[in-house]
């Protein structure tokens, strides 16, 4: 193997790596942020899907079809590269939108129901004319 070829072997596993960790962070993070994560989640899986298509582009496709078809290699990357871009600038574009996107409200530090759980009901106010009473003073008369 030449210094370029593992250059760009361990260059996809990088990505490779990176994207796989993203998919499963957003996928993750669903319950917190919505859509915003799954949004993210898609411009991960698309952009893992470039990384791919990649790699069948540089493994399989310019031979196959410079051999197939008698094309020139430059000839099949004018091809390929579009199909490429498409990936990278969706996934990208995916990634921006989860970033802007509206996220779920955030949740409130106390439930709902109050701070005894579910049934717990606010004591009712004091009477107006209610007066605190001292409290027992354990040695009377």
């Amino acid at each position: 193997m030449t210094a370029s070829t593992i250059t760009s072997v361990i260059s996809v596993l990088v990505m490779g790596i990176v994207l796989l960790v993203g998919v499963v962070l957003t996928a993750r993070a669903r319950r917190d942020h919505g859509s915003a994560a799954m949004i993210g989640l898609a411009g991960c899986i698309v952009l893992l899907l470039g990384v791919l298509f990649n790699i069948l582009r540089s493994w399989v496709l310019i031979p196959m079809m410079a051999d197939s078809f008698g094309m020139s290699i430059d000839a099949v990357f004018s091809i390929t590269t579009p199909i490429a871009m498409i990936f990278d600038a969706g996934g990208t574009g995916l990634l921006i939108w989860a970033v802007v996107a509206r996220r779920k409200p955030s949740r409130p530090t106390q439930p709902p129901h109050g701070p005894q759980g579910p049934g717990w009901q606010q004591p009712p106010a004091p009477p107006a004319n209610w007066q605190q009473q001292p409290p027992y003073g354990g040695n009377q008369g």
